[in-house]
């Protein structure tokens, strides 16, 4: 029991200690959409998760993913509540922290069980079991980085966690002498369970299949091969009927989840971008099959030596295989050789029943829940994706103890070899999982670190631009924006961002060349319009402008930026009624729309309109009450209707809230303000502030000097 309790302690500080440092992050890639933007976490009931995608879409939408996981938001939103409401990364990132630790017992357990079974001699000599340093392996394995530091990972945590349970409770049903037992139905419900976590836990009931044959097969593979199979299997078992009775149960659930699973979808498969995953649009066999084979061996490469690791392998990451010149057609071939070694291994007569059956344990748990990532069934959203070889890594896990078994094994006395090895392979994963978690710390480290790994992946240049605008960092943007369009002519989406940065560096004529080809690709694009509407308003076509804008409502009807950039186009038209309609809008539609409020105020102030001002003013300071542009908006109107304490008060109020981005105008309205309150010494000194921020700004100049000659006559 001590011996236990020591390997359980080992187990939870090897499956933490390399992730602790994510802990401290933000929200990151996936997590933004599925998290943070996602109304079935926030706000919505929960009874949205189940008729909603893992993304907040109506899973039976053209546009949805169908990624049905609603178990798993579920898991976020008791996450949300738990934290009063709030959305705090550090909470959900220790949440997948616990349950990956809580996976890597399971792991261990599952081990355990499997060598016992198949009666595999598991001690090395000393009090460490080899189950116990492969569980451990498994802990600090790189390739789970992203599921445990990566948020929406959580999916494959919960389901991994499930799949395990189910495995478990299936040896249990096994060892029962009842037909009808607890533990089958219990098995059958975790699965479906570890299903609503995530689609490819279904596929525990397929390994729980493969266990129960490979415990009652009592000929020799290659006696199967040579009496011609099926039939063979069938005479040649040692089965009862609680055995066929079990597998036709597991079968026929399966097919039953199956099919309810493709009912929730809406009877349709879901619709994926070339981009997405290039290989599935391919009309060529020969470029698709090879493409898929150097993926599978890539996944492979990922188990074995996890150096290259991206947060996203689309678009050019692996270019496509489409002759039998490139070079990495070998690393296919080689996958499949290897492939037909391994199967040898299998049937050989000199290798034990007991090495035979955990092979086939570990490769069908490596295999069979990476079936529905494979292309084979249906073609997914994606290229390589490293959380998708979370619970392939089990079986994987498992091989490696077959293989140090035999390093044990031929070495004899001498077995130091086979542990310095095992705890070098420990070290050197932990600690690339110790390196690794820090790049999903934030987007600006994970998204840095893609550009070695896949520097052919426009996608990873276009997220490398956004956090580099983010940081101010306009010429980087600008560079990864192009490189980014130059691998994918067609990118759009960053044809529009660079056009934005070129239309702050008022580089209008280059910034109209990439919103134009922005809406050449993808005509439906209000986006595009509203900024290309902007741009012909910058260069004082106004007429062409306003025609853009109204264009991108066609295609976004409820577009509130687009109503309040309409709005500034009409003020520049001087058509102001017009403008103030606009913002109205936009308000409407985004009650906390800042520009829209603040420009409202101003036109109201500057046109007179001081009684519909005072109107809006509470409704503004209600949604909006610690913005400082609608702070300062509202002590001008204060201030030119003598309302001092008022107009005081925002001023003050907007000055805070600026900090280091006030401006020598605040200090100057706010002087005007005590200038007109006959407090002169107070107005002194804003205007003073104001010109420490800038000597030449000429109203406060000109206020400081009228204030000396009032002050000048007094005496």
């Amino acid at each position: 029991m001590r011996e236990i309790i020591i390997q359980f302690l080992i187990i939870v500080f090897a499956s933490s200690l390399p992730f602790l440092f994510s802990l401290h992050g933000d929200f990151v890639f996936d997590d933004s959409e599925a998290i943070v933007k996602n109304k079935d976490v926030t706000s919505a009931s929960w009874l949205d998760s189940f008729s909603n995608d893992f993304w907040g879409t109506n899973i039976k939408s053209n546009i949805s993913h169908k990624s049905y996981r609603p178990l798993t938001i579920i898991s976020f939103r008791l996450n949300y509540y738990v934290n009063s409401q709030n959305l705090s990364a550090t909470q959900f990132k220790a949440t997948n922290l616990l349950c990956h630790i809580s996976c890597c017992i399971l792991v261990w357990m599952t081990y355990n069980c499997i060598w016992n079974r198949v009666k595999m001699k598991n001690n090395l000599g000393s009090n460490v079991n080899l189950p116990f340093i492969v569980a451990i392996i498994f802990s600090v394995h790189p390739v789970h980085v992203e599921a445990i530091c990566g948020i929406v990972g959580r999916a494959d945590l919960l389901a991994t966690a499930t799949f395990l349970l189910s495995f478990l409770i299936y040896d249990k049903a096994i060892r029962s002498n009842k037909i009808l037992n607890i533990y089958l139905f219990t098995s059958i419900i975790l699965a479906s369970i570890s299903m609503l976590f995530k689609e490819n836990g279904i596929t525990v009931l397929g390994v729980c299949c493969v266990y129960d044959l490979i415990l009652h097969i009592k000929s020799r593979p290659q006696e199967i091969l040579k009496n011609k199979g099926a039939l063979y299997i069938f005479k040649n078992v040692n089965m009862d009927i609680k055995s066929v009775y079990r597998i036709i149960c597991t079968v026929l659930f399966t097919m039953l989840f199956l099919y309810g699973r493709w009912v929730i979808m809406g009877a349709t498969k879901p619709e994926f971008k070339p981009t997405d995953n290039p290989a599935a649009f391919s009309p060529d066999l020969f470029t698709k099959v090879s493409t898929y084979s150097y993926i599978y061996f890539l996944n492979i490469l990922l188990l074995i030596w996890p150096e290259w690791l991206s947060y996203d392998w689309s678009m050019g990451c692996v270019p496509l295989i489409k002759n039998a010149h490139d070079f990495r057609i070998i690393f296919a071939f080689m996958l499949y050789l290897y492939g037909i070694v391994f199967i040898n291994t299998i049937i050989n007569k000199a290798n034990r029943t007991s090495t035979k059956r955990i092979m086939i344990m570990g490769l069908s748990i490596m295999v069979i829940p990476f079936l529905p990532a494979a292309n084979i069934i249906y073609p997914v959203g994606f290229v390589v994706a490293e959380r998708i070889l979370y619970i392939p890594s089990v079986g994987y896990c498992l091989l490696i103890s077959v293989g140090f078994h035999k390093m044990i094994e031929y070495n004899g006395k001498c077995r130091k070899k086979p542990i310095i090895i095992l705890l070098c392979i420990i070290l050197i994963y932990a600690l690339r999982s110790w390196q690794r978690s820090f790049h999903w710390q934030n987007e600006y480290k994970l998204f840095t670190s893609a550009l070695s790994v896949c520097p052919l992946n426009a996608k990873v240049h276009y997220n490398v631009a956004k956090v580099a605008d983010a940081k101010n960092n306009t010429e980087w943007a600008l560079k990864e924006y192009r490189e980014a369009i130059r691998l994918y002519p067609e990118y759009y989406q960053a044809m529009n961002n660079l056009a934005n940065l070129l239309k702050n560096d008022k580089e209008y004529a280059e910034a109209e060349f990439h919103l134009r080809n922005a809406i050449h690709y993808k005509k439906d694009f209000p986006a595009a319009w509203m900024n290309l509407g902007i741009v012909l308003a910058n260069t004082g076509r106004y007429k062409e402008s306003e025609i853009a804008y109204k264009t991108a409502f066609q295609y976004r009807r409820n577009y509130a930026d687009c109503y309040y950039n309409l709005g500034n186009l009409y003020l520049e038209m001087n058509r102001t009624q017009e403008a103030m309609e606009n913002w109205y809008h936009a308000i409407n539609l985004n009650s906390k729309h800042i520009s829209a409020w603040t420009n409202l105020l101003a036109l109201l102030d500057n046109t007179g309109q001081i009684e519909k001002a005072l109107q809006i003013i509470p409704k503004a300071l209600a949604e909006l009450s610690d913005t400082p542009s609608i702070n300062f908006a509202i002590a001008n109107i204060y201030g030119k209707i003598d309302q001092y304490n008022d107009a005081e008060k925002h001023f003050l109020k907007a000055i805070k809230l600026f900090k280091g981005r006030v401006q020598p105008l605040h200090y100057t309205n706010l002087g005007v303000l005590y200038h007109r309150w006959k407090k002169y010494g107070l107005a002194e000194e804003m205007y003073k502030m104001a010109l420490k921020i800038d000597s030449k700004f000429h109203s406060a100049i000109r206020n400081l000097q009228n204030l000396y000659k009032i002050k000048k006559k007094s005496k």
